[in-house]
């Protein structure tokens, strides 16, 4: 058996602040602003973070989207002759990484902005 997941402290408040309806909530700032605020569309913030995706249990759940990653393993004295090279041609070390798999790839027959796009 195992507990339900205790909801996040911005999922509890937008809970309460969907409850509580906004015309009743008033304080002396509101007079004041509301010259300000004519532009505003209604609504607030926390009704429209409620309208995400919720699983069966009725907590929302987060979709994580995974990057891809890869790392490179090479002696310190090799990264900074990278950061030399890169601080000389005013780029950063990324762009020469690109640089190098776009030569690699070309040996080989491989176009790497077309498999970049997913092509």
């Amino acid at each position: 058996m195992t507990k339900k997941p205790r909801p996040s402290i911005n999922d509890q408040l937008a809970r309460i602040a969907s409850q509580v309806p906004t015309d009743t909530v008033t304080s002396s700032r509101d007079n004041v602003t509301t010259l300000q605020r004519d532009d505003v569309k209604p609504g607030n913030v926390a009704s429209e973070a409620l309208a995400e995706p919720a699983g069966p249990d009725g907590y929302k759940r987060r979709v994580r989207y995974e990057k891809p990653h890869a790392s490179v393993y090479a002696h310190p004295k090799v990264f900074k002759a990278l950061r030399e090279i890169a601080v000389a041609q005013d780029c950063k070390p990324h762009d020469l990484y690109l640089e190098g798999l776009r030569m690699v790839l070309r040996t080989h027959g491989r176009d790497f902005d077309a498999l970049n796009r997913g092509e």
